[in-house]
């Protein structure tokens, strides 16, 4: 993966490994005697656009290092067939390992290079009777690639990496390998559906095989991950280490990946101090001003960063937005009729309708449920049943009994409402006369209490009782409250009315005989409120009161 010019002699890479090999490669039971060393093999697997030709310095390295190590460097996919799809290549480079590793019972080393890595990881995963002790992955993309390098302009001359995935991430794309491992943070939801190779070996998206791969990955005995930030290809280069951009192309390591630093904004109410001025009685008897603190509700914006779980759909799900926790399955044809998709290309049907997309009308009435008595006669969506002449429907609607069952009409149920209302009506006038008188009573008072208010202020302000005072300011505070009642009782039998018009066809005509007299010209739903158990609505048309819904307010 460094560049368009092969044969490389040798990958820069391949040179950094050099000296770790005596380290990476010896046994692991200590001897006294070199020569008594019985080295493992080991597998070479070259990246993409190489060849074994650009690994032959590797070999003569382990073979002065490690005399008698037998090193394979598999020559398959070399050069522009490194461009197949890598499930084609790991297939290939399987059946080529299969007879190394059932000639070496003591087990093998693999080593490779880029895009080689993924092929590695991919055979670990699918092979159960590999029997690997270390793998060495030698600067590889294996949480994928997202950056523009030379080999991407080659290959896609007009497409940057900002919308490469148009191409990546369809059927003809992803018949190329670098497609494969194409991972663009800002549109997640297509690579995990679209990707055919990165996302199942990396576990992100389900599949039948997800447990069985990691059981076999695990059977691996060593595991080094080797990058650097001088890679210059592998975009980011800690996706040699799993990790990788999030969509605010920030890095996050592989530990990081569960949980995101996200910002929050949102409002929330607190209680504000106020400062207001008010009299009291001070030390000596004395009228002096200073202030209280009343507290009311405001709000106030709030700004910080939380830590949020980072969700990843499956193959078949996606997010409802970026930032959503959760995920929706995906339904190709909508479900209709009210049907939910509660699975990928699976909906949940309203009652009456069936098939797969719930478009399909369900014939109640064919069903081995007994559903009427006596007829039943299938609608759209539904069911209804009749019965012959002589009987009717009864209440449950499903059954037929002799003499009518029908509930009773609409003008009996309005009749009952008007007679409470007007009922309601006489109650609440009377209320308001008997504030009325009240009122009157306190405004007549208010106006002596002013007078010897008036009368006692010119003597000196040590002579004025505090309780004098205490019960001033209350009488005040209650010929306010009484005020505020009576105006809004007012208001409100004032707009309470029933309008003359007549009913449109199909509606109900108020009987003159149970018609309002007393009310104004509308009746609204403010007058709710002083009808316990009823509501008052209109419409531009006719009037309807109706008992109100128990436990509403």
């Amino acid at each position: 993966m460094l560049g368009l010019r092969w044969p490389r002699l040798p990958p820069a890479g391949v040179l950094f490994l050099l000296p770790l090999l005596p380290l990476l490669l010896l046994p692991g039971t200590p001897a006294l005697h070199l020569a008594t060393y019985t080295y493992k093999p080991v597998i070479v697997v070259h990246g993409l656009f190489d060849s074994s030709y650009s690994f032959r310095h590797l070999l003569e390295y382990i073979n002065q290092t490690h005399p008698g190590t037998v090193v394979t460097v598999l020559d398959l996919f070399d050069g522009r067939e490194s461009l197949r799809p890598l499930w084609e290549q790991v297939q290939g480079f399987r059946e080529a390992v299969a007879p190394i590793m059932a000639k070496a019972p003591e087990g093998v080393h693999l080593i490779c290079y880029s895009q080689g890595g993924l092929v590695c990881r991919a055979l670990l995963s699918v092979m159960d009777d590999h029997n690997v002790d270390s793998f060495i992955s030698l600067s590889s993309p294996q949480m994928g690639q997202y950056g523009d390098t030379d080999y991407l302009k080659w290959l896609f001359p007009t497409s940057m990496r900002s919308n490469l995935y148009r191409i990546c991430y369809s059927p003809w794309g992803q018949e190329f390998s670098i497609c494969n491992y194409w991972h663009d943070p800002h549109h997640d939801d297509l690579y995990l559906n679209a990707s055919s190779f990165l996302a199942l070996i990396n576990g992100e998206r389900d599949h039948p095989n997800a447990t069985a791969w990691r059981k076999n990955f695990l059977r691996v005995g060593h595991l080094v991950l080797i990058g650097g930030p001088d890679d210059g290809v592998i975009t980011p280069w800690q996706s040699s280490f799993f990790g990788f951009y999030d969509a605010n192309e920030t890095v996050l390591e592989m530990e990081e990946q569960l949980t995101l630093m996200v910002p929050l904004r949102y409002n929330e109410s607190y209680s504000q101090p106020t400062y207001k001025p008010y009299l009291t009685l001070c030390t000596g008897r004395r009228v002096c001003s200073t202030y209280r603190t009343v507290y009311h509700v405001a709000w106030r914006e709030v700004r910080r960063e939380v830590q949020q779980t980072h969700t990843v759909c499956c193959q078949g799900w996606k997010k409802r937005h970026p930032g959503a926790l959760t995920c929706e399955a995906i339904c190709t044809k909508p479900c209709q009729n009210g049907g939910i998709c509660v699975q990928p290309d699976q909906c949940e049907c309203a009652p009456g309708w069936g098939g797969k997309h719930c478009h399909v009308d369900v014939d109640e009435c064919r069903t081995s449920v007994t559903l009427c008595s006596h007829h039943c006669l299938n609608t759209v969506g539904s069911f209804t049943c009749s019965c012959p002449h002589g009987l009717g429907l009864g209440p449950d609607g499903h059954t037929c009994a002799k003499g009518s069952q029908e509930p009773p009409t609409s003008t009996s149920i309005l009749s009952v409402a008007i007679r409470e209302v007007e009922h309601d009506e006489h109650t609440l006038r009377q209320e308001i006369r008997e504030l009325r008188g009240r009122l009157e009573q306190l405004e007549q008072w208010a106006g002596q209490a002013g007078a010897w208010v008036r009368a006692v202020l010119p003597v000196p302000p040590e002579e004025l009782q505090p309780q004098q005072v205490a019960e001033l300011w209350g009488r005040g505070d209650r010929i306010d409250s009484l005020s505020d009642q009576v105006l809004l009782l007012e208001e409100k039998l004032g707009t309470c009315e029933s309008s003359p018009t007549s009913s449109p066809p199909g509606t109900l005509e108020t009987p003159p005989h149970l018609r309002l007299p007393l009310f104004p010209e509308s009746l609204p739903n403010t007058l709710s409120p002083h009808l316990p158990g009823y509501i008052c609505f209109t419409t531009p048309l006719f009037l309807g009161v109706w008992p109100k819904p128990s436990g509403s307010g």
